[in-house]
């Protein structure tokens, strides 16, 4: 009898090693969609009798971000870069451009963002993987009409 179950017992295992392996793994179903794509999003509403602009921005509470990535930057937790010539900028020179003319918090107006985005095909679920953001100001006439935006920094999160 314990010769039999014995048998009985290799048996099942010799049988279920040939099948064919099943990929339980989820990563391994994950594929790259793109890869440093790059997006603005308008973080401050540039014309409030836009309806469309109004509701885009509804649930935006984004000022305690800013205000905890300046600190990252001033603590060195996070590293800022010049936006045009790709040099690491100190918290000090963080500190001189924040006091320049225009360069003030509450003229960000826009956020451009490098991401790498996932596809998991087993979920799925899309994943975006957040390379850097470029601060960017507000640029206005003397009337206030937007005329664009000024990139303050570049925040790389790699």
């Amino acid at each position: 009898m314990k010769a039999t179950s014995l048998v009985c017992l290799l048996l099942m295992a010799a049988l279920l090693s040939c099948n064919p392996e099943v990929n339980n793994d989820m990563t391994n179903q994950r594929i790259m969609v793109a890869e440093d794509i790059i997006y603005d999003v308008i973080i401050k509403i540039p014309n409030p009798d836009d309806p469309w602009e109004v509701e885009k921005l509804e649930g935006y509470q984004g000022n305690r971000m800013i205000s905890e990535l300046f600190n990252a930057v001033y603590t060195e937790k996070i590293k800022a870069y010049d936006y045009h010539t790709g040099k690491r900028m100190s918290p000090d020179e963080v500190r001189k451009a924040e006091l320049q003319p225009g360069f003030d918090r509450n003229n960000l107006g826009k956020i451009q963002f490098t991401e790498n985005w996932y596809y998991n095909t087993a979920t799925m679920d899309i994943e975006k993987e957040i390379v850097s953001v470029v601060l960017g100001y507000e640029n206005r006439e003397i009337d206030g009409t937007l005329i664009g935006y000024m990139a303050a920094f570049r925040l790389n999160f790699e």
